[in-house]
């Protein structure tokens, strides 16, 4: 009985972990991780451009 609890047990939360991964927004959409860096990069300039200066 242990057994087959175990098993269905573990069969059941890899079906979970599989279903939450192949429902994450971010599998529809493809950026390299340059892309990344670059949108990273660009908005921590932004911010630092808008921000005011420390004296």
């Amino acid at each position: 009985m242990i057994d087959n609890f175990s098993i269905a047990l573990t069969h059941v939360l890899m079906a979970i972990a599989l279903w939450r991964l192949l429902h994450r927004d971010d599998l529809d959409h493809e950026v390299s991780p340059r892309q990344l860096w670059q949108q990273r990069r660009d908005a921590e300039a932004a911010a630092a451009k808008d921000a005011p200066a420390d004296a």
